[in-house]
């Protein structure tokens, strides 16, 4: 247990969840406080920020200061150890593995959890509903969806977690985080299928950061997957 306590890595991760939650329930209750975006008086749990583009403008704010906290990791503390970005041309094969092997790999779990348990599994998970709606809200969104969530959680989930606590144990490090950022991306409601979504994303990012031991390749991977996604959205909006 001490040595959990003394884990410094396991206190990046924390505070990273931290910022993640404590954040937007901050910002969603100052705004309460001061009445933005409604005319009577509701609930703080009811209380919604009307505007979609300023809910997409602080989540931005939010994104880019997590990201300073990962340039203050590295340039203050010898945590980390910068290195070069190397792109090589296998990353994009990665960024195809991982985009067709998540969703078949996902559609195959949800059809037999279906068949087993007879449970509804066509709900469009919360997250999804939220994040599409930001991206029908401003094209600035491409900058958060492609850029900034695969650097941030790519380095959170896969570096810290599986090539820092678990550094002894990856595949065990890889269980871990996959199930830890499905559960990241479920905040905003819970669902099975969207649960075993994101989770199985997250599981082939990790094989690929485990397999090229680059974070490079699963934030390439990880940005491509959104990409496609970001691009999907638009077109059937």
């Amino acid at each position: 247990m001490k040595t959990l306590i003394k884990n410094k890595y396991i206190w990046i991760f924390i505070t990273y969840l931290l910022m993640m939650t404590i954040f937007p329930i901050g910002i969603k209750l100052l705004f309460y406080l001061v009445g933005v975006g409604t005319m009577k008086e509701v609930a703080f749990g009811d209380y919604q920020i009307s505007s979609p583009m300023l809910s997409v403008v602080l989540n931005l704010l939010i994104l880019f200061f997590i990201l300073g906290f990962i340039v203050f990791l590295y340039v203050k503390t010898s945590l980390f150890q910068w290195k070069k970005p190397i792109v090589k041309g296998k990353d994009l094969l990665y960024a195809v593995y991982v985009f067709f092997g998540g969703k078949i790999a996902t559609a195959i779990v949800v059809v037999i959890i279906s068949l087993l348990f007879g449970l509804n599994m066509e709900e469009a998970p919360q997250n999804q509903q939220a994040v599409e709606q930001m991206i029908r809200t401003s094209f600035i969104t491409v900058i958060q969806v492609t850029i900034l969530a695969p650097i941030i959680e790519e380095f959170f989930f896969r570096k810290v977690i599986i090539g820092h606590i678990f550094t002894k144990h990856k595949y065990l490090g890889l269980l871990f985080s996959s199930i830890l950022f499905g559960g990241m991306h479920m905040l905003a409601g819970f669902s099975l299928p969207g649960m075993i979504l994101y989770s199985g994303l997250g599981f082939f990012l990790g094989l690929v950061y485990i397999k090229t031991n680059r974070l490079e390749t699963s934030i390439i991977a990880h940005g491509f997957n959104n990409f496609i996604s970001y691009l999907l959205v638009l077109i059937v909006r």
